[in-house]
């Protein structure tokens, strides 16, 4: 049997969980080094609209702040939530994580403006981890996990993270931001079509295609890009017999 080193450990990420963490942990890197201005990266809505700065819609993701304790809970969440989730049923083919971030990371950009306009909060990367985290809360509900010796279950960990950062003097608006951008794309992605009959956020053909060429230049194909291919982002998972459920992720227990 292998050992489990931190290269397996890191090869072993899914394909976006790992080039997430990399950009964050490279990014950073530099900005500690005062190699990279992180006013470059982060959110402005005057500098967006005004002077095109379009970068800053995505980059306000990147920056954590420098390297510190709240840096590597944010990583752990990150790479914990982000890896179940993007290997979750819910993103069957290739493209719909990537089109779940990017949609995500838009509505956190719109709410942050809406709650401090006309700027926007300037760094959106906790609010993206805990709309990721809730996300997962959404798909796997009755998961066991296990918070300061207390078992709860997928559903409750958003709002138990909420309610332990408040009792630690820390601000919720951020998480609040993540759980509104989240709970956004759950309704009209999971919601709608079951309780309306309608899609309203289908995965564009061309971001499939990309994806599909991206994982296997790569060398490593996903199960989703070989089996389902281009298209695969219209199919959703068939819900069991006997009526259907909004969630469609199966139970596990953290670290277990």
């Amino acid at each position: 049997m292998s050992a489990n080193t931190p290269e397996k450990w890191y090869k072993e990420l899914p394909t976006l969980t790992r080039f997430g963490l990399t950009v964050i942990f490279g990014v950073t890197v530099l900005a500690q080094l005062d190699i990279l201005d992180p006013s470059l990266l982060i959110l402005n809505w005057d500098l967006v609209i005004n002077k095109f700065h379009i970068w800053r819609l995505f980059t306000c993701v990147l920056f954590f702040g420098p390297f510190s304790f709240q840096f590597l809970m944010q990583m752990y969440f990150f790479v914990s939530f982000s890896g179940k989730l993007e290997k979750n049923e819910a993103f069957s083919a290739p493209g719909d994580y990537p089109f779940f971030l990017m949609i995500t990371i838009l509505c956190l950009c719109v709410f942050s403006a809406i709650l401090q306009w006309p700027t926007g909060m300037p760094l959106l990367g906790p609010s993206l981890v805990f709309a990721i985290l809730y996300y997962w809360s959404r798909r796997e509900p009755y998961a066991q996990l296990s918070f300061f010796s207390f078992q709860i279950q997928g559903f409750q960990f958003p709002f138990c993270l909420m309610f332990f950062t408040m009792l630690m003097g820390g601000s919720v608006w951020a998480d609040l931001v993540g759980l509104a951008a989240g709970h956004l794309f759950y309704f009209l992605k999971e919601v709608c079509p079951q309780e309306y009959g309608k899609d309203f956020l289908p995965t564009p053909r061309f971001i499939q295609e990309f994806m599909c060429k991206f994982e296997t230049s790569g060398g490593h194909p996903t199960v989703a890009s070989a089996n389902h291919g281009p298209a695969a982002g219209n199919m959703r998972p068939t819900p069991p017999a006997g009526g259907t459920t909004n969630f469609g992720g199966t139970g596990y227990r953290l670290g277990g």
